[in-house]
């Protein structure tokens, strides 16, 4: 019994020996094929990682005794290491700087401009220290006036005297008529009692036919209420005074530019004592003689060396109207025309009647060529004239300036 146990056992035994010699020649055959054909690349995964080769365990191997002859060598790997297997180096990773932890974000500032070189100051002259605002009869009377743009609403009366007065109801001159234009029209001082509109609708025809001229060239007259100007003139302040130029007008109508531009013409000498050749024409006396014959004029205001030689010319025919034409300042490019008060301005004040003669006596005359006057004495440091406040003016005058302002289209009539 113990001896077929024994047999089976060493049958079991070879059996298994065999069967270890087939499995080891299968695995050696496998190893030369595999070393003779290419081995296939394993396709990269989706990701571009490189495909890890599994490891491999070794076979276990039993030493059996006695094998048959071996064929030929065959150089294989070493049963422990794996099919080498070539792969791309993986992407070194990008660097990554970041700011320790409790650093804050550095912040990138652009480089501070240069300072600029300090720009000159330019300054404007320091004004007068204004002076206080005055109310009432206090006030001066000219910049009043001169803010009211269209005349009072109401019936026109000339108040007041020439130099110290004003106009209610006042009446504008067209800046352009048959016979005559306006200059220096920004002034706002085309405005006048009716009498003196209704005296230059006259006289300039009759002026244009004396002369030959085309008509005349009206300067200023008033403002539209009157009073006092800011600058230019003591009188104009009552509608009765007229500027008009020793300078025919032209054959076109004047722009607004050369109406404020173009200057009269100057008859006197530069000495003061005679008249320019240049600029004086027989023209001027019949210009003077027509405006002084006007029964409404009062006054016709010249240099004192037109009046003379007016006096020269016409004063040995005895002429009437020469007596009219009275000498003062300056007045050596214009004619002042005055007119007599108007009859339905009981508050108006007439200048007294104008000495008997024609003014032309040597002793009349010398006053106005002597050296005080042409070459008067100025004190240095003198005070200005005071202005005339509204105290100044008649009592009327205060309700001209503040009444209401006629229409515009009632202004322009």
């Amino acid at each position: 019994m113990m001896a077929r146990i024994a047999s089976l056992f060493s049958l079991s035994v070879l059996f298994v020996a065999g069967l270890l010699i087939v499995a080891d020649r299968f695995s050696v055959a496998q190893s030369q094929t595999a070393s003779e054909t290419p081995a296939a690349t394993a396709p990269l995964p989706a990701d571009g990682t490189s495909p890890t080769a599994p490891a491999q365990e070794a076979p276990t191997q039993t030493t059996i005794p006695a094998t048959p002859a071996s064929p030929p060598p065959v150089a294989t790997a070493p049963p422990d290491a794996p099919a080498p297997v070539v792969t791309a180096p993986p992407a070194a990773p990008t660097p990554v700087v970041t700011a320790p932890p409790d650093a804050p974000a550095p912040v990138v500032t652009a480089p501070p401009l240069p300072t600029p070189a300090p720009s000159p100051v330019v300054t404007a002259p320091p004004l007068p220290p204004a002076k206080p605002a005055l109310e009432g009869s206090k006030a001066v009377a000219k910049y009043l006036f001169a803010a009211k743009q269209l005349p009072s609403l109401g019936k026109a009366m000339a108040i007041g005297y020439y130099p110290s007065g004003c106009l209610a109801g006042g009446v504008e001159l067209p800046v352009n008529g048959p016979n005559w234009q306006v200059m220096r029209v920004s002034r706002n001082r085309n405005w006048g009692h009716p009498n003196l509109v209704r005296f230059l609708e006259r006289f300039a025809p009759a002026a244009a036919k004396a002369t030959g001229w085309k008509g005349i060239l009206v300067g200023d007259m008033a403002q539209p209420r009157g009073g006092p100007t800011p600058f230019g003139h003591k009188s104009h302040q009552t509608g009765l005074d007229v500027d008009i130029w020793f300078m025919p007008m032209p054959d076109h109508t004047l722009s607004a530019e050369e109406r404020e531009k173009i200057s009269a013409i100057n008859l006197v000498s530069d000495d003061w004592k005679g008249l320019n050749p240049k600029t004086w024409s027989p023209q001027q006396v019949a210009f003077i003689r027509t405006a002084a014959e006007q029964p409404e004029v009062e006054r016709v205001l010249v240099n004192a060396a037109i009046k003379k030689e007016l006096c020269r010319v016409a004063g040995k025919n005895g002429a009437s109207w020469l007596k009219k034409v009275r000498p003062w300042y300056w007045h050596h490019d214009h004619i002042h025309v005055r007119l007599k008060c108007p009859a339905d301005s009981p508050n108006c004040r007439g200048q007294p009647e104008v000495p008997e003669g024609d003014g032309c006596s040597d002793k009349e005359l010398a006053h106005w060529f002597s050296d005080k006057v042409l070459k008067p004495t100025i004190a240095p440091g003198g005070k200005p004239p005071k202005p005339i406040t509204m105290a100044d003016l008649p009592p009327a005058c205060q309700t001209v300036l503040s009444a209401p302002s006629a229409p515009a289209r009632e202004a322009k009539n």
